[in-house]
């Protein structure tokens, strides 16, 4: 064997390598007080920047934008805009995130800290027409249990332009994102998986079109691009310990922005792109390989949820602090908290049984025309299965698919506000149902390209011979 020969094994031995246990343990341990210590430091800087945003906002050039688009027909107050590719989405939501970006409050900490909706809060796009025009009210609604950071972006962007050019940007930016995020699953999964994963998440979610709700928008853009830099980064380093600080940093700044979108797509996205990267063939599905790769990959999931509580947490308290009547406002949380776990509301009346959540979110998941496209995949993927049977490793495929739970824990945990919001929480699902798909190709020893796996369909229902697999 020749030297370069032998340097290359050496350097593949490192690569699939487990890492042992008690190193493990400590690499977590470090990792954790660092990520701790970083979400903690973040917590002034979203308090500071909310204030400085607040502060240079022209809420009077805000409010004639938001008039102005009610009256050409971008927002409603029935909630469906007459005009046509700026309707759908969660209406209620966009005007419950207009409704409080202009909040009168002339303190911007108060504001920040503590946003009010002068509204009832009953039909928020009706109400923010009516805020936005002047109407004054005594209704107020406390609605300080978020941080509302995406306010950061409507401020300044309200302040200088249109909410028709805003949402026009959303497009830019999220398809940028969306461009970013593939690349880096490409990296981190391979050409073919990647191709497959996106494809599949893409036709099952409304992500092409969501840009006309900008909080939906927002709190996705951090999820794809995030996951995109993880994705680039992770595989080729496979350091832990910035896999966890980064988890958590990103679960600080996504619940900053976050409106309870869809907060398990992120972390199942991180742990599965770690599963891959510790999994990745050669390394065999042995006891010494999976038990580390379960491993990190938990923990970096943890981690982002520690980032994300942590950061919630922080609010909370601050909300607290800030209300006039302390109690009161700890009460509202804790009766929130408690609502969306598995409350029951009299105008939203959803069967409290486990495992309807998960079924709902799958069922939803294929409501759209794209599930005609991920129809055919699965197809051709049944047939490119039974074609290399020998070659399909079932141990792998269910390890590589094990992130999904965390969508499901999810989804059972939060039974009252997956299945109230299902037309949103799906998106989990969609990628949980990507990541199945993706498993399959990365759990079989045999190459494929879609171009392949469309032909061997094709060929299988005009009964012609097959081409031969891709070497």
């Amino acid at each position: 064997m020749t030297f370069a020969g032998r340097v290359r094994l050496t350097l593949l031995a490192r690569q699939v390598a487990p890492l042992p246990l008690n190193m493990l343990f400590r690499k977590v341990l470090i990792a954790g007080f660092m990520a701790i210590g970083l979400v903690l430091l973040l917590q002034p800087l979203f308090v500071g920047i909310l204030v400085a945003a607040r502060s240079q906002a022209d809420l009077p050039a805000i409010r004639a934008h938001i008039v102005k688009a009610f009256a050409d027909g971008y927002v409603s107050v029935d909630e469906k805009p007459t005009r046509f590719m700026h309707g759908g989405g969660h209406q209620f939501t966009e005007c419950a995130g207009l409704l409080v970006a202009i909040d009168p409050e002339p303190d911007p900490l108060v504001a920040a800290l503590h946003p009010v909706m002068h509204s009832r809060y009953v039909g928020p796009c009706g109400e923010v027409e009516s805020l936005a025009k002047g109407v004054e009210t005594a209704a107020r609604t406390d609605y300080a249990r978020y941080w509302h950071g995406y306010r950061v972006y409507l401020w300044p962007m309200l302040s200088l332009f249109s909410l028709e050019t805003v949402r026009v940007i959303n497009l830019v930016l999220l398809y940028a994102a969306t461009a970013f995020y593939f690349f880096g699953m490409r990296r981190a999964l391979g050409a073919t998986p990647a191709l497959v994963f996106f494809i599949v998440q893409m036709s099952l979610t409304d992500i092409w079109r969501m840009w006309n709700i900008t909080t939906h928008t927002l709190s996705t853009i951090v999820i794809l691009a995030g996951t995109a830099l993880f994705a680039s980064i992770y595989p080729r380093t496979r350091n832990l310990t910035l896999a966890i600080v980064m988890a958590a940093a990103f679960g600080a700044v996504f619940n900053f922005i976050d409106f309870l979108i869809n907060p398990p797509l992120m972390p199942m996205l991180l742990a599965f792109i770690v599963m891959a990267a510790e999994l990745r063939r050669p390394v065999p599905v042995e006891k010494r390989n999976v038990v580390p790769a379960l491993l990190m990959a938990g923990f970096v999931a943890l981690a982002w949820f520690g980032g994300y509580g942590l950061t919630w947490a922080s609010e909370w308290l601050l909300a607290v602090w800030m209300s006039p009547d302390g109690q009161k406002a700890g009460l509202s949380i804790i009766k929130q908290i408690t609502l969306r776990l598995y409350g029951v509301e009299a105008d939203s009346v959803v069967p409290m049984y486990p495992l309807v959540p998960t079924l709902t979110m799958i069922l939803q998941s294929f409501i759209s025309v794209g599930s005609v496209i991920v129809a055919v995949l699965a197809a051709a993927m049944a047939i490119f299965l039974r074609t290399h049977w020998q070659a399909f490793d079932w141990r792998r495929f269910l390890l590589l698919s094990s992130p999904t739970l965390i969508a499901m824990a999810w989804f059972e945990a939060l039974n009252n506000h997956t299945q109230t919001h299902s037309h949103f929480t799906y998106r989990s699902e969609s990628a949980a149902i990507a990541i199945v798909f993706a498993a399959a190709l990365l759990a079989t020893d045999a190459q494929a390209t879609l171009r392949s796996l469309l032909g061997d369909l094709w060929h299988t229902i005009s009964k012609r011979p097959a081409q031969a697999p891709v070497a």
